[in-house]
């Protein structure tokens, strides 16, 4: 079978909330409405880090992007996003197509538009000329149902 060599980088709980803080999972799993829509599309997946889950681990407080908005949390977000500029260097240097970024909102790590995480990766990819061209996110709703025309920043 031929590949369509297009990658859609997911945060890491859309297809696992079970890295997500006590009482906060939207899904038992995977974020199903989210996962079904790329796969129609065709899109493969980058699975990013949960840099909250990585820092703190799963028992975790909540917390604001005020309070993850430090020097050494931001260092351990461009720590753990090497991997996937490299992941995603390589697919670029042959021929696939990094399609976009989705998210979740009003995460203060996944927010694609007010995410300390997002905004590590932004920055990152600008360094390197790689450009994010499409933004989707997991609407912060406790029953998020995904719907791609809507839920589109760029």
């Amino acid at each position: 079978m031929q590949r369509n060599k297009r990658i859609l980088m997911v945060s890491h709980c859309i297809l696992n909330q079970n890295t997500v803080i006590e009482d906060e999972a939207r899904a038992e799993g995977a974020v199903l409405s989210a996962v079904e829509w790329a796969l129609k599309e065709g899109y493969g997946f980058l699975q990013l880090p949960c840099p909250e889950f990585t820092f703190l681990g799963l028992n975790r407080p909540s917390m604001t992007y005020e309070q993850y908005n430090t020097p050494e949390y931001r260092k351990h977000c461009r720590e753990i996003l090497m991997p996937v500029l490299h992941q995603a260097e390589e697919y670029i240097t042959n021929g696939y197509e990094i399609v976009g970024l989705l998210g979740i909102q009003s995460s203060p790590s996944c927010d694609p538009t007010r995410g300390i995480f997002m905004e590590e990766l932004a920055a990152m990819f600008a360094e390197k000329g790689i450009e994010l061209k499409k933004l989707w996110y997991l609407p912060d709703t406790s029953s998020p149902t995904f719907k791609s025309g809507e839920h589109f920043v760029k």
